[in-house]
């Protein structure tokens, strides 16, 4: 039984950084280096509970299934982009912005952590006509103005960590402009591989200094096991992998089944740290074997890139290749090393 570290990422596409393999994501890199500042006594599991397109409007309808279901011991908290192009209005973002907060300290977590949008870069992004923001001269202004002032005050209000990555994005490149090109996507707001690793080592660093306030709940890993295994986009995936149509059923509604199946990893990786019993132990093994190859799989099935697909192969065949005998296990490793 080990000690267990559980943080969500809970925002938009950001979240779960779209455009990169697995192993670059965001919460990839913040999940490795947690694990290597903790040690071999903790499992730490970071879980992308992004949604893309989402304004804080839309997060707060699934706060519940997507952040307080996971019993969190940190939750990251990433809106406002899209709030800035699609929220109705100004007060409604920061309505249900407040709204969100109330509700994790209350039901969830006090160790909340706020951030900032890199970018909204306006050379590239789709947005950079935007009449709106124009006005407020540019995407970025209209960032800061609509979204940014009110995360840094309300984090100041509230008393919470402020991760404010527009500042230090704007700091870097004024240093080092070249970094413009290395960290952000063309699309002019996601990350890439290297704009992942980038904020996620400065966010670890807060996370280290958060986790001393972490108080360990006994927990029952065989209700966390049930969870996971009964959540039925797992089971249908389970079954379409028996059938030989996964790829039909995983490049159908991507976004619900990605945040189903980080559920059932995250659940599963949980019911594996306090897992007492050895038949306990060897079954949440192989539940969270088979969510981390359906996870990588939507992602291979949903890219054309030939270097995504092939570092999320290596990133799955680390994650799900761990069991041999089990007929399911076998046949999805062997379904993603043909992919």
């Amino acid at each position: 039984m080990k000690n267990f570290l559980q943080i969500v990422i809970f925002g938009d596409s950001l979240a779960w950084s779209p455009g990169v393999a697995m192993g670059e994501r965001y919460a990839d890199f913040i999940e490795e280096k947690l694990q290597k500042i903790c040690g071999d006594e903790w499992y730490c599991d970071v879980a992308a509970c992004g949604d893309g397109g989402n304004t804080a409007e839309e997060g707060l309808v699934r706060l519940e299934r997507d952040c307080i279901s996971y019993n969190p011991n940190i939750v990251v908290v990433n809106f406002g982009a899209n709030d800035a192009v699609r929220a109705p209005s100004k007060q409604n973002f920061e309505l249900c912005y407040r709204k969100i907060i109330s509700t994790l300290k209350l039901n969830a977590t006090r160790h909340l952590i706020l951030e900032t949008t890199p970018t909204l870069d306006q050379k590239w992004h789709s947005q950079k006509n935007n009449p709106t923001a124009l006005f407020y001269g540019g995407l970025e202004r209209y960032l800061e103005f609509f979204s940014h002032s009110f995360i840094r005050s309300i984090a100041k209000s509230e008393n919470l960590i402020l991760f404010d990555r527009f500042s230090i994005y704007h700091q870097e490149i004024s240093i080092h402009p070249e970094l413009r090109e290395k960290l952000i996507q063309k699309d002019g707001v996601h990350l890439t591989g290297a704009g992942n690793e980038f904020f996620a080592e400065r966010l670890a660093s807060i996370v280290k200094s958060v986790i001393p306030e972490i108080h360990q709940v006994q927990t029952n890993p065989e209700k966390w096991l049930e969870d996971a295994q009964l959540n039925p986009v797992y089971i249908e995936c389970c079954r379409a992998l028996k059938d030989n149509n996964l790829k039909e059923y995983l490049t159908e509604s991507q976004n619900l089944k990605r945040l189903m199946l980080q559920k059932t990893r995250s659940f599963s990786k949980k019911a594996l740290a306090f897992a007492d019993k050895e038949k306990l132990e060897n079954e949440a093994e192989k539940v969270y074997c088979l969510a981390s190859g359906f996870m990588a799989a939507e992602r291979i099935y949903s890219s054309q890139d030939r270097g995504l697909i092939e570092k999320s192969k290596r990133w799955a065949m680390s994650h799900s290749g761990g069991i041999s005998g089990n007929n399911l296990t076998e046949k999805l490793a062997g379904l993603i090393e043909k992919m």
